[in-house]
């Protein structure tokens, strides 16, 4: 909202306690710039009332009536009083906290100044400028901070029809979170009863999202064009390594050779630093939510051995990579770096029931690295790991091969359905194109796929709460990375052992503990097929690597065989993002009609939308599209696959 004219502001003394008189001390009406003068001495700390009055929205111009109040607490004198939406945020959080303490106050203080982007709300004027100024990064002030999260907030209300108190729970939310106004911290689903990935649970992106909507917004007066100003991409230091000839196309030589580089990768920095995190408390880190701080962003891995064929290297590599952190027995979580351990001073963020929208790590692995089907107490789980998006996002990340363009989303709806500009997320162009390989074509074009390529899929269930656009549409819940072998190769090569079926989830296997889980009988036996058969005609299954059940591990990807049933990997394929060498798609005939582009954009229910498709997916009998949009009011950007002919609105 722009400044509020005309409202009646109070000043209230506040207790010890965290009580606030009913009666005031001070009082004041703002003028038509906003602003107010408090006559005589005010001893601290005093709460601060705004009532009434209009203002014109940020967002649209529209002047409209403040609905309810605007509050802000100042414990000693402030340079000056800022009352917004966020001093409301940081007023609810202390009251939910208990009340109106020192304690309270600077806990939510924290966390409120943190997600507009690291300065002052209550004592940082906005900084307005002409609408379609566009300022430098090295002009970036608090003020214009100030100015773009007065405008996300107008822009995420108006667009959704929010309250201002719903906007006042939306910031408190997102703060207590860990968001900021320009990532939004989101991943993947909880593992579901049926061996399947669900879509992510409830979340809240409402404020985030308004910050990239309104940075494209032509009234925006913040002069920052892009939310990504707010997030600089600093790439770590590269790595320039020689590798024998046979490395460049070998992923288990490329990890021999190469595992001194990995291992002090690891034990680099994993964290972006900044905002509070520091290279001594990053691994720890307590103030930025369960989701523990964002990814660092490393350096490129090059080597003049491999010059000849470079995507081959890279994807070895990517595949090494994940080799690696498979064998680092890590859990399903949902956090962003694998090197956080949350700390115990933080008890909500260990929360292991995969039924709830607050879980954080998934009930089945040990903190021996075991995998177990039994559902473990937390005393005894692993509480280090990343979910699936977090984990492709990572591999691409530790293996240098997106420190030009920056890391993959992490919520896997931006991950799995923005490309170019996107209107729902601080993104632009995400490395790779997207092609339309689905459940219905992928026996066809299996062969077309490469080691590296990114597989999306679909949840089982209809949403029970989606836009009207989505009545017939599944939400993208997962993501798995392709590896381009079938499970005898591994069996059969230089590894096996750490593939054999009859000790999958054991210490040292890189099966998944759910391996057996996934294979059933095409003839409808029920005898359970036997380790010994994997691997035999029509048994063997191609493999891929995901973070699925109990952390990242190998899963069969099982197109239906005369002996094998399709699994859910197969029959629940939304479509594929290439992201080594994308280039090599367009340059092949058989892909190129399967590129996957925008078809239309527009505003939706909650929020712009994206509908995405391929030439050859528009002239398909069972045609499908993607739409990409916000689940709901205060909901994460999702991505659904849609039958083509139903609406976008």
């Amino acid at each position: 909202m722009g400044p509020l004219r005309n409202a009646s502001v109070s000043v209230y003394a506040v207790a010890a306690d965290g009580s606030a008189s009913d009666q005031p001390i001070a009082h004041a009406v703002t003028r038509d710039d906003g602003t107010f003068v408090l006559g005589g001495a005010v001893h601290y700390p005093v709460l601060v009332r705004a009532t009434g009055g209009v203002y014109d929205e940020e967002a649209t111009g529209t002047r409209t009536a403040l609905q309810g109040d605007l509050e802000a607490v100042f414990t000693a004198a402030p340079a000056r009083m800022i009352v917004s939406v966020y001093s409301n945020a940081i007023v609810q959080a202390a009251r939910a906290a208990g009340g109106l303490t020192s304690a309270n106050l600077a806990a939510a203080m924290v966390q409120v100044n943190a997600f507009a982007g690291g300065f002052d709300v209550q004592q940082t004027a906005p900084a307005f400028v002409t609408p379609g100024t566009a300022l430098a990064a090295a002009d970036l002030s608090d003020g214009a901070k100030m100015a773009l999260a007065l405008g996300a907030e107008s822009q995420s209300r108006t667009d959704t029809g929010a309250s201002v108190q719903d906007s006042t729970q939306n910031i408190a939310a997102q703060s207590a979170n860990g968001d900021t106004l320009a990532e939004c911290n989101t991943g993947a689903g909880n593992p579901a009863a049926d061996g399947t990935l669900a879509a992510p649970p409830g979340g809240n992106c409402a404020v985030t999202t308004g910050a990239a909507s309104y940075a494209a917004n032509p009234r925006n007066r913040s002069g920052i064009a892009s939310v990504a100003m707010l997030k600089p991409l600093v790439p770590g230091k590269p790595a320039t390594i020689t590798v024998s000839d046979g490395a460049c196309r070998d992923r288990v030589a490329l990890y021999n050779e190469q595992l001194p580089l990995f291992t002090s990768r690891k034990n680099d920095v994993q964290a972006r630093l900044g905002h509070d995190v520091t290279v001594d408390n990053w691994s720890s880190f307590a103030d930025g939510g369960s989701w523990g701080p964002r990814a660092a962003v490393y350096g490129a891995i090059t080597t003049a051995s491999c010059a000849g064929d470079v995507a081959t290297f890279q994807r070895e590599l990517l595949l090494a990579t994940e080799n690696y952190w498979v064998d680092q027995e890590l859990n399903y979580c949902h956090h962003h770096i694998p090197g956080w351990l949350p700390p115990a001073s933080r008890p909500s963020f260990f929360n292991s029931d995969t039924s709830s929208k607050s879980m954080t790590c998934a009930p089945h692995r040990r903190s021996n690295g075991a995998q177990t089907t039994a559902t473990l107490a937390n005393a005894d789980i692993k509480w280090q790991g990343v979910d699936c998006s977090d984990f492709t996002s990572w591999a691409y990340d530790f293996a240098g091969i997106t420190h030009a363009s920056g890391n993959l989303q992490t919520g896997i709806g931006t991950q799995a359905c923005s490309i170019g500009s996107d209107p729902l997320a601080a993104v632009t162009d995400q490395a790779g194109v997207l092609l339309d390989i689905n459940q219905d074509n992928v026996a066809q074009f299996v062969d077309h796929l490469r080691p590296g390529d990114l597989l999306y899929i679909t949840e089982t269930a209809h949403p029970q709460a989606a836009p009207q656009s989505m009545m017939s549409g599944f939400v993208v819940s997962h993501v798995v990375t392709w590896t381009g072998k079938r499970f005898s190769d591994l069996r059969n090569g230089p590894e096996g052992q750490r593939y054999d079926p009859a000790v999958a989830g054991a210490s040292g296997s890189r099966l998944g503990g759910d391996f057996g889980g996934f294979f059933s009988r095409a003839d409808g036996g029920t005898t359970k097929v036997q380790p010994s058969e994997i691997g035999t005609t029509d048994m063997d299954p191609w493999m891929i690597i995901d973070s699925h059940y109990a952390g990242p591990a190998y899963r069969p990807f099982i197109l239906k065989t005369p002996k094998l049933n399709a699994d859910w990997y197969v029959t629940s394929l939304s479509h594929v993002r290439r992201v080594i060498d994308p280039e090599s798609a367009s340059a092949d005939p058989v892909l190129a009609p399967l590129i996957i582009t925008k078809e239309a954009t527009g505003q939706g229910q909650f929020s712009r939308y994206v509908v995405l498709s391929s030439p050859a997916g528009r002239a398909a009998t069972n045609a499908h599209k993607l739409v990409y949009q916000l689940s709901g009011a205060k909901g994460v950007p999702t991505c659904y696959r849609t039958p083509a002919d139903a609406p976008a609105q």
